[in-house]
């Protein structure tokens, strides 16, 4: 729980605790972005297109967890993670990094070694478990009266954003639970294993980011377009924008370089169509809100 004593020190472990794990994330992000580019560009013949749809749909979803990320290093240096929003985030994250170390075990079993997601997971599981300890666990899940009242017009808004949430959450349990069935069906489509299930555990990890990150929009929307005016909001949203046109871009590169699993396609292609449009309202209505 938050103490008086915490409050006035302004968090300022969990400051630097942010920072260093934005240059991490942001490293990720950079070395996904050259992986992704590589793995499209090397000569890998005819399944080229299965390498770049995977690596480059689990980089995309980087961009919301570095959003994030500076969220929450921005709520620590002003005290504010006693709020509702910074403790979701933060739980979003403690999720996320025990998922990511259950794909390192994955991929020391079939690969040998970890990776540098272990670092990543081992530095955002200690920060995001210390915020928690330090200023109390969320109420996830409102009343269901809370999705749809609000003393607004953004009632069609925070409906898309928790449907959004919803399908999040499904994608993650399916990545996670059905990821041995995943791995084969695109060994069985290539006729070679090129996405084991520890990469479908890491994708279904960055999705739990998101997950938290919409659930904290739907919220604010109800709330209106003051809330979502706020920094905070704004960022999310453009982190879940910015993300969703990187995985349709990947989405369509795959398919020209004659990547062909039409399920995958409309799956993510649709969810993502979907987050943008209702991340960039998201937006537009904070960006031109006049209090």
């Amino acid at each position: 729980p938050s103490s008086p004593k915490f409050d006035a020190k302004g968090d300022d472990d969990l400051f630097f605790g942010y920072t260093a794990l934005i240059c991490i994330q942001g490293l990720w992000l950079l070395s996904g972005v050259l992986g992704t580019w590589a793995f499209g560009a090397w000569p890998y013949g005819r399944n080229a297109g299965y390498y770049f749809l995977g690596f480059g749909e689990t980089t995309s979803l980087l961009v919301p967890q570095l959003a994030a990320s500076v969220v929450l290093r921005s709520a620590a240096l002003r005290s504010r993670l006693t709020g509702t929003t910074f403790k979701e985030l933060n739980l979003s994250l403690l999720v996320s990094s025990t998922l990511l170390f259950v794909a390192e075990l994955f991929q020391a079993i079939s690969e040998g070694g970890i990776g540098f997601k272990t670092l990543s997971a081992t530095i955002t599981a200690a920060i995001s478990y210390v915020a928690l300890r330090r200023h109390g666990w969320p109420k996830f899940f409102p009343p269901p009266t809370k999705i749809i009242v609000g003393d607004n017009d953004l009632k069609p808004l925070s409906r898309a954003y928790f449907a959004l949430f919803a399908c999040t959450g499904a994608l993650v349990a399916l990545n996670t639970v059905g990821s041995g069935v995943l791995s084969y069906l695109f060994g069985k489509a290539t006729m070679e294993v090129i996405l084991e299930p520890h990469h479908f555990i890491t994708f279904a990890a960055l999705l739990a980011i998101q997950g938290g990150t919409l659930h904290t929009l739907q919220s604010a929307s109800v709330a209106g377009e003051k809330r979502l005016s706020s920094e905070t909001y704004k960022r999310l949203n453009l982190g879940v924008a910015v993300s969703a046109v990187s995985a349709l871009v990947g989405i369509l590169w795959a398919a020209k370089m004659k990547c062909h699993v039409l399920w995958v396609f409309l799956t993510l292609g649709l969810y993502n169509v979907a987050g943008l449009l209702a991340s960039s309202w998201g937006y537009y209505v904070g960006n031109t809100y006049e209090g």
